[in-house]
């Protein structure tokens, strides 16, 4: 795509959610809507011997759709939870990552929940293979009987939560399909989980598993500390080379111990679902039958609400337009429509593209249901279709 052909995509995106966001200001008396990011809950668990309390957060069409969701199980929900689901609601507004339920589980004592080995410095640690088995047999058995999941799952992280991520992930490496790991604490025990390591890929040659690897720059220096830990293992990873397994570690700039959590968690959803973006394939040997399989791919693996950015499709739409493929951005656009069914901009885009391809009818049809839409929204853009529609029963 042109560098003047990206721009024009982009600035017709940002045009149309600026006027799609406009409301009427001034209807402050309304009742307004309770905002909240979760609710808590207290699983009485055997296994653990111990009530847990539990934060579940859901996407938020949830009670109004029937899709399956991914989960996200949180350690220290309570903690991070906050930056998660910030970060998940741009990152999902977006369509860098599909909707997803957030299980936030609250912790109560870290050293032993987080640590599989027992260590002689610290006093009650090495209860982690029996808080997996928590996970594992309680609490994922209790969210998948009680709300719409999919089969995919996501564990993170951070610090000795790190740890027990990548220990689990050893563990039993199929429990989850996704490890995002923070700051881990790799130093446990003489670095014991980089020493198991060698052993452990050799015996698991073939993993369908995606590990990001995320630490601050200012953690500890390179050669030295957290950050010589992580990369030590990650070394392993490297040399070993399991089929399928996708991994990468970032460094995050000047982040330390505490602040390298938000973009790590941010960068590590982008590389987990970064397999949601439109193949650059299909800007070069563009096909109906290409593009609906992998949006059918997405939908199957991750949710029926799992869809592309509106930029990427309208970018997908405007190289398509630029070479008159007009019958093809139809198609583009209309998935794009049925996924940001309030942004009377797209419909507008479509009905333009079904003028193009001498489609008055269609294109009709499409800006009465963009005047329906505005009015649902206090968009106040009926006017503009009304004259399209009059201008376009006179041809």
């Amino acid at each position: 795509m042109t560098k003047n052909l990206f721009m024009v995509a982009l600035f017709f995106i940002i045009l149309s959610g600026f006027q799609t966001s406009q409301k009427d200001s001034i209807k402050a008396e309304k009742k307004t809507e309770k905002l909240t990011i979760g609710n808590k809950y207290t699983i009485k668990s055997t296994i653990l011997n111990e009530e847990r309390p539990i934060i579940i957060s859901l996407p938020k069409n949830y009670a109004t759709s029937k899709a399956k969701y991914p989960v996200l199980y949180l350690t220290d929900g309570l903690q991070n939870i906050w930056h998660v689901i910030g970060t998940l609601e741009v990152l999902t507004r977006t369509g860098s990552v599909p909707p997803m339920i957030v299980v936030g589980i609250e912790s109560t004592n870290r050293m032993r929940d987080f640590t599989f080995t027992a260590s002689k410095n610290n006093s009650g640690s090495g209860g982690g293979k029996k808080f997996l088995t928590f996970i594992e047999k309680e609490l994922i058995p209790y969210i998948e009987s009680n709300y719409r999941t999919n089969t995919y799952r996501v564990l993170e992280g951070h610090s000795l939560g790190g740890l027990f991520t990548v220990s689990s992930f050893m563990e039993k490496p199929d429990l989850f399909d996704s490890y995002l790991v923070m700051s881990p604490s790799l130093w446990w025990n003489g670095e014991e989980l980089t020493k198991k390591a060698p052993k452990f890929f050799e015996t698991h040659t073939d993993l369908d598993n995606s590990l990001f690897f995320g630490i601050g720059t200012y953690e500890s220096g390179a050669e030295y500390g957290m950050r010589k830990e992580l990369k030590n293992f990650v070394d392993v990873i490297e040399k070993k080379q399991p089929k399928n397994l996708k991994s990468i570690r970032k460094e995050l700039e000047k982040e330390g111990h505490m602040s390298s959590v938000l973009l790590s968690n941010y960068h590590g959803l982008k590389f987990i679902f970064s397999d949601m973006a439109l193949p650059i394939s299909l800007y070069k040997n563009y096909t109906d039958e290409k593009f609906l399989k992998h949006e059918n791919h997405i939908m199957n693996k991750y949710g029926a609400s799992a869809k592309q950015s509106a930029e990427s499709y309208v970018n997908l739409a405007a190289v398509l337009i630029q070479q008159k493929k007009y019958s093809e951005a139809i198609t583009v656009i209309k998935r794009s429509v049925s996924v940001y069914s309030f942004d009377v901009g797209l419909m507008n885009f479509l009905a333009n593209t079904y003028e193009k391809n001498g489609d008055v009818d269609s294109a009709i049809a499409t800006y009465k249901k963009a005047i329906k839409t505005s009015k649902e929204n206090n968009y106040n853009r009926e006017k503009e279709f009304e004259n399209q529609i009059k201008r376009l029963l006179k041809k």
